[in-house]
């Protein structure tokens, strides 16, 4: 029978674990730890081989744990805890016992007792977003919405939302900009991944690099099921936050989204991720003209807007409302701060031309399209290379609304078989569907296609 009692548990983690003194005391209560868990949860207490699964480590080795035999290390340690459903005083308070007991191991072994004064390694709080974007106008419902976002209470599943919509569009900024102002909710950290840098679309690196920020080993498992396992562990019980941008599809995400309830997830994606168990979608589509307005004026100065409102107008116009091109437009404005802003408007006025103006330092538009539309081409799926294939020949018609019968007319095939062609573009962000059967290009997004032919 375990030496510390239920009552002990308790009261000896609250007060310090003062009785825990050596390995055999501190496996006896993380065996408490999980016969506690168990009847909380109302089920049989995990096995060696579930924790092993849910942590990658060796389920031998986790049975030395709970015998005595071993005393986990300081990051395992954390993690195990955690696990096992410890509060964040308990957490704290074992892992000083854990630190006596490793420290009276020494003074009796051969060797070199720790400093008094020196604690082992904590497990880090990570804080990875990028730098806060702060003009996001007109985004005020989106974010009302994503205020939504916030830990949950057990047994819940973690919050995942979802933003999508077409390149360009701002998914990133409004993103990075509502984890800034949600980060406090969430104390134990968070974590950030931009998924297009992925050199070949698998999330292996980012889980890598995660487990890495949570304290995990510096060399994780090559197998990505035991990565992914240590990666659900070292977020139990904790409260994170994680932002994963510019995600390809739901089979690449999956493996990064925290389940605890403790974590949050936010996820930005031109497609759809409705397969995502749980998720929260979110749209997020081009401004209405009065934010544009706003917008372009916090670039490029709101006085020298109002100076010519017809300009600036035209300028909201020529963009397509889209915040990319509203964010050129404006650097371009402030980089010239002589030039009136008809000067511009003028220059956007030529179609032929129109991309070339929509470039400044590192912002293009027409590579933020191109990515988009390359990633199509590149797809596994013959469907959506087909797609993106047909694209250069729908923009034979500047129609309002390309109906099915002239986009079968251009592509020469059937309605039915043009339909799912479109539908294709549309689930790629690529073209719009105001209504069934009717399809549209942006106005900027045309011009790419166009180049495209």
């Amino acid at each position: 029978m375990d030496r510390l009692s239920e009552k002990g548990l308790g009261g000896e983690v609250r007060n310090g674990a003062n009785g825990i003194d050596n390995s055999e005391n501190m496996a006896a209560v993380l065996r408490q730890l999980r016969r506690r868990a168990a009847r909380q949860q109302g089920d049989s207490q995990l096995t060696y081989r579930e924790l092993a699964a849910r942590t990658g480590w060796a389920h031998g080795v986790i049975g030395d744990y709970f015998t005595g035999k071993t005393l986990p290390p300081v990051d395992r340690f954390d993690v195990l805890v955690r696990l096992l459903g410890a509060t964040a005083s308990e957490q704290g308070a074992l892992a000083t016992a854990r630190d006596r007991v490793e420290e009276r191991r020494r003074s009796h072994g051969s060797a070199t007792p720790r400093d008094p004064g020196e604690r082992a390694p904590r497990t880090p709080v990570p804080h990875d977003l990028p730098p806060d974007i702060p003009h996001v106008a007109g985004r005020a419902e989106e974010l009302a919405h994503l205020d939504l976002l916030r830990p949950q209470s057990p047994p819940g599943p973690s919050m995942i939302v979802a933003l999508d919509g077409p390149a360009g569009v701002g998914k990133s900024a409004l993103a990075v900009h509502a984890a800034h102002l949600l980060a406090h909710r969430f104390p134990d950290g968070q974590l950030y991944a931009d998924l297009q840098e992925t050199t070949d679309g698998r999330p292996a690196a980012v889980l890598a690099r995660f487990l890495r920020a949570l304290g995990g080993p510096v060399d994780p498992p090559d197998d990505e099921v035991e990565a992914v396992a240590m990666y659900r562990a070292l977020t139990a019980n904790r409260q994170l936050l994680v932002v994963l941008d510019n995600v390809q599809d739901a089979a690449q995400v999956r493996p990064l989204l925290p389940t605890a309830p403790g974590c949050a997830a936010l996820v930005t994606s031109q497609r759809i991720l409705a397969t995502v168990n749980g998720v929260v979608q979110l749209h997020v589509d081009v401004l209405p003209e009065e934010a544009a307005l706003a917008f372009l004026g916090a670039f490029a100065g709101e006085g020298r807007l109002r100076a010519d409102r017809s300009a600036a107008e035209l300028i909201v116009r020529s963009c397509g409302y889209l915040p990319l091109a509203l964010r050129i437009a404006g650097a371009r404005l402030a980089a010239r701060p002589h030039w009136p802003a008809r000067a511009l408007a003028d220059r956007l006025a030529n179609t032929r031309h129109r991309l070339d103006e929509l470039e400044y330092d590192d912002l293009r538009v027409r590579v933020s399209f191109r990515k988009s539309y390359e990633a199509l081409l590149r797809s596994s799926s013959s469907e959506d290379r087909a797609a993106a294939a047909a694209l250069p020949l729908l923009t034979t018609h500047d129609d309002a609304c390309l109906n099915l019968r002239r986009a079968a007319r251009a592509l020469g095939c059937t309605q039915a078989a043009v339909e799912s062609v479109l539908e294709r573009l549309v689930d790629a962000q690529l073209l719009e569907s105001p209504a069934p059967g009717c399809y549209r290009f942006h106005v900027l997004f045309r011009l790419f296609a166009l180049e495209q032919a």
